[in-house]
């Protein structure tokens, strides 16, 4: 398997997640002279293998997967191999509107797929392009603010709805968001709106205070018993997670005890870990608590070829996205953990060391900075294909979690 596979989340206008798009890279080559990757290999290897090896809901349980096709795998039509109601065949930009093109792209909707067209400006020669699409994905990272607005106006005539791609941070979002907008790409939603003299609100710092006695290495089973017992959406949400697939129990379990017992002192730390972060992050898109998750058991998998607490790199995960989840200074929130280890605190606030390596690697993966990371996965002795399945095991932890 010499490929990685990643995805990154597409949001529609109240926070949702709509889809994936899926973010791959095959064959690393140093050498600059072999570096060019056939668009054609690359994307069917993915299909065959994600879609078929794999299976799509490890991927991405909710929502549409967006897969970039090039020409010549629209006019072989390789989409119709896939889902039509759980793709989208993403046309990319350099993609001519020739008479073979378009017919095949007629064929896909007659059969009920979705078009998008990325990284898309309107030119005339292109309409009968657009007449076709279902999303057009506009780069807001390569065009200006008159641009866009501009390119959004020449869209109005149109049966279609605008994709934001690349928006990193709440100002963009707000800008597209005022344009029409539908659909939203990037890591905005992860970047914290830290308020001036902003206090953390009296709910919030029960729950944080909960955490607390979470992670005190001095907590046993009996106290969290009684946490959970103390609190109808933990006991119902603890039962459900305990019966889920993910856990594959031949019998129902019933009883907090019981369920407590399965799960042993550390994963019970590790599940309560994320409710207590979900119910933080309530208010805020779902995708930022699965974000979190994500991170948080990919970190948890990885600790060993960072030679790092398995336990401290989950928690580090869980954390990492807590500024952006409570818009405070991640300084402020941590002088409620005592019990954090020093390291992980220090990675958290962009101190390098062990654990900050860690978190880099993590967030070079999430966002399909694949070049980055093949430097990095041949210091660390891991291969693509055991690296693919940590990294998709922890998405379906987290989907399982949230996704039931």
């Amino acid at each position: 398997m010499n490929f990685l596979v990643g995805r990154q989340a597409i949001l529609d206008r109240n926070g949702n997640t709509f889809g994936y798009e899926l973010l791959y890279r095959e064959q690393f080559q140093h050498n600059k002279a072999n570096n060019d990757i056939n668009g054609n290999v690359a994307t069917n290897r993915i299909i065959v293998n994600t879609f078929i090896n794999l299976g799509i809901d490890k991927i991405a349980k909710l929502g549409r997967v967006f897969i970039n096709f090039t020409k010549d795998l629209i006019v072989e039509r390789i989409y119709e191999s896939l889902p039509q109601d759980k793709i989208i065949v993403e046309v990319l930009e350099d993609v001519a509107a020739d008479e073979k093109v378009i017919e095949s792209l007629k064929n896909a909707k007659i059969k009920g797929y979705k078009i998008a067209l990325d990284d898309f400006v309107f030119y005339d020669h292109l309409k009968e392009l657009v007449e076709l699409a279902d999303i057009i994905k506009i780069d807001f990272l390569e065009l200006t603010k008159e641009e866009i607005i501009k390119q959004v106006q020449l869209y109005k005539p149109y049966k279609l709805r605008l994709l934001a791609e690349k928006v990193e941070d709440n100002e963009e979002f707000q800008f597209a968001l005022d344009l029409g907008f539908e659909y939203f790409q990037g890591f905005f939603f992860q970047k914290p709106t830290i308020e001036i003299k902003k206090d953390i609100a009296p709910y919030q710092t029960t729950l944080l205070r909960a955490l607390s006695i979470v992670n005190d290495p001095t907590s046993d089973i009996d106290e969290l018993i009684d946490l959970i017992s103390g609190d109808l959406y933990l006991h119902t949400k603890l039962l459900a997670f305990i019966n889920s697939p993910f856990f594959g129990l031949k019998t129902n379990i019933t009883s907090i005890k019981s369920t407590v017992t399965l799960l042993g002192l550390l994963r019970l730390k590790e599940w309560l870990n994320i409710m207590y972060v979900s119910k933080l992050a309530e208010n805020r898109p779902e995708e930022l608590i699965i974000s979190s998750t994500t991170r948080a058991k990919f970190a948890s998998l990885l600790a060993e070829y960072f030679n790092v607490d398995e336990n401290n790199a989950y928690l580090m995960g869980m954390f990492s996205l807590m500024d952006s989840i409570l818009n405070v200074p991640m300084d402020m929130i941590l002088e409620d953990f005592a019990y954090l280890d020093k390291e992980v605190k220090d990675a958290l606030l962009g101190k390098d060391n062990k654990y900050k390596k860690l978190l880099d690697f993590v967030r070079f993966f999430e966002s399909g900075n694949f070049e980055i990371i093949q430097d990095m996965i041949e210091k660390l002795n891991i291969s693509k294909e055991e690296l693919n399945k940590k990294y998709l095991y922890a998405i379906a932890f987290a989907d399982n979690i949230y996704r039931q």
